[in-house]
């Protein structure tokens, strides 16, 4: 089976567009600016990828590997899922998050064969998924896939622009998180990352009925790249938005049924 087939660039393409803002928008609202640049060069990596040119092919594979050095030289920082204290209080480092998950994409797009599991799904080694466990198993100790715990990370008084993009840019990571979950085979969601307190049985599959927040909205302010997409694209509800309201009616694991099915 063509690797194009179960996962393709444009695919991935897609996954970085909805999960990350423009490079110059996520480097303005990040709270620890020495995350962006391993962001960024997740980012290079895909792009490096995507040309299909043979040197260029082999610089992104060098480069994933210095990345995956660092990603790991760095675990103390990021993994919530072996942090005794880690609690929705803590920070939140998404953008090492989103540098994370993107390193994981490529880990499935740069194979030059993909093995299946029995579901017939792609599956990844077992670094990886352990990579992916422990990030998974981390937004879930930091109570990132509950939108009251979204939303208390900002105040009445935060600049409305910024308070828009810091939630729909957690939403969309989560989303895009779930998705890579949900293509992967779940063959092996028991992996060697241990949940705290009860190591080496932890599953890091994740469902739809942990999604308790909205659907990303407005992909075109998302988009925006300039102050005049922005504008164009900004509606009353991003200048006005309401901290208390929690949405629940509209929360995507009212409908985990469908997205599991999708």
């Amino acid at each position: 089976m063509p690797r194009d087939s179960l996962f393709g660039v444009q695919s991935v393409a897609g996954y970085l567009g909805e999960m990350t803002p423009s490079v110059d928008m996520c480097g303005r609202v990040t709270e620890e600016s020495n995350e962006v640049p391993l962001l960024v060069h997740s980012m290079a990596v895909i792009g490096m990828w995507a040309t299909n040119m043979r040197s260029t092919r082999a610089a992104a594979t060098e480069l994933h590997e210095t990345l995956n050095s660092a990603i790991y030289q760095q675990r103390e920082k990021w993994d919530a899922s072996i942090a005794e204290n880690a609690s929705s209080t803590c920070r939140w480092p998404i953008p090492m998050y989103q540098a994370i998950l993107i390193h994981i994409i490529f880990s499935i797009i740069c194979k030059d064969s993909i093995s299946l599991g029995l579901d017939l799904k792609p599956s990844l080694p077992a670094t990886d998924t352990d990579l992916l466990a422990a990030l998974v198993l981390s937004c879930r100790r930091l109570g990132m896939f509950y939108y009251p715990n979204i939303l208390a990370r900002y105040q009445p008084d935060d600049l409305s622009s910024y308070v828009w993009i810091g939630i729909e840019e957690v939403k969309r990571f989560d989303l895009a998180l779930y998705r890579v979950c949900k293509i992967l085979g779940s063959s092996k969601s028991n992996t060697n990352v241990g949940d705290y307190g009860n190591p080496g049985v932890a599953r890091w599959q994740l469902t739809a009925s942990e999604l308790q927040f909205p659907m990303p909205k407005n992909d075109l302010l998302w988009n925006a790249v300039n102050k005049e997409e922005w504008n164009s694209a900004a509606t009353e509800d991003v200048y006005h938005f309401n901290l208390n309201d929690t949405m629940e009616l509209e929360w995507i694991s009212n409908s985990a049924e469908l997205m599991q099915r999708t």
